[in-house]
C-alpha cells in the first residue's frame, strides 16, 4: 500500500517514516514546488495521503477527489461511527488525512492512533528534556565552580565544596547562582 506525503516538512517526514514502513507500507514524499499534484496523484496512485493542515494543495485534494470517486478523498469515518481520531491527527499533529474505500479502517484506525501516540511520545520527551536542561546547567556550573577553586587554591573536592556553600551563605545567594558568577567571573565575590 502507497502512502503520499504532501508538504509535511522534512522532521515530521523523518518521524513518520519509521512508523509508515513498521505498518509495512510504502512512503512517497512529495513537496509540490516542483511538480503538478493532479500528474502526481494519477500517476503514484496512493491508497493514502498525509497533507500538511494549512497545505493550499488541500484545496487541489479536495477537488480531486470530486473529480475522481476512485481516488484519495478525506476520511470523516472509520465504518458507521465518526472517528475522533481523524480529528486528533489534525489538530495534535497537523496533518489531514486522504484515502481510498478500500483501505481496511482498521489499517487507518492503527496508522492514526500509532503516528499520534508516536508524536505525543515525542513532545513527551521534548518537555521532560526541557525541566531536565536548567538542573544539568547548575550541576555543570557547580562542577565547573568547585573544580575552579580546587585548582585555585589547592583545596580536595570536599573542602572545595565547603568553601562555595559558605561564600554562598554568607552573601545570601543560592550555590547555583554563586556557581555561575564565579565561572564567568572567576571571583567569589
Amino acid at each position: 500500500m502507497r502512502v503520499l506525503l504532501i508538504d509535511i516538512d522534512e522532521q515530521r517526514a523523518e518521524k513518520i517514516g519509521p512508523i509508515l514502513s513498521w505498518a509495512g507500507l510504502e512512503l512517497i514524499h512529495f513537496q509540490p514546488q516542483d511538480a503538478n499534484i493532479y500528474d502526481l496523484v494519477r500517476e503514484q496512485q496512493p491508497e493514502i495521503i498525509l497533507i500538511d493542515t494549512n497545505s493550499s494543495n488541500r484545496d487541489t485534494l479536495e477537488h480531486l477527489a470530486q473529480l475522481d470517486n476512485r481516488g484519495a478523498r478525506t476520511v470523516i469515518s472509520l465504518g458507521k461511527k465518526k472517528s475522533e481520531s481523524i480529528n486528533r491527527l489534525a489538530a495534535d499533529v497537523g496533518i489531514s488525512l486522504y484515502a481510498i474505500d478500500a483501505v481496511p479502517n482498521h489499517l487507518l484506525q492503527s496508522l492514526i492512533d500509532v503516528t499520534i501516540s508516536y508524536f505525543h511520545s515525542l513532545d513527551k520527551l521534548r518537555e521532560e528534556v526541557s525541566l531536565i536542561r536548567p538542573l544539568l546547567e547548575e550541576r555543570k556550573a557547580l562542577y565547573s565552580a568547585v573544580q575552579f577553586i580546587m585548582k585555585t587554591y589547592g583545596l580536595a573536592e570536599e573542602q572545595a565544596q565547603d568553601l562555595l556553600y559558605k561564600n554562598a551563605k554568607h552573601q545570601q545567594r543560592s550555590v547555583s547562582e554563586l556557581a555561575k558568577h564565579l565561572v564567568s567571573t572567576g571571583s567569589l565575590a
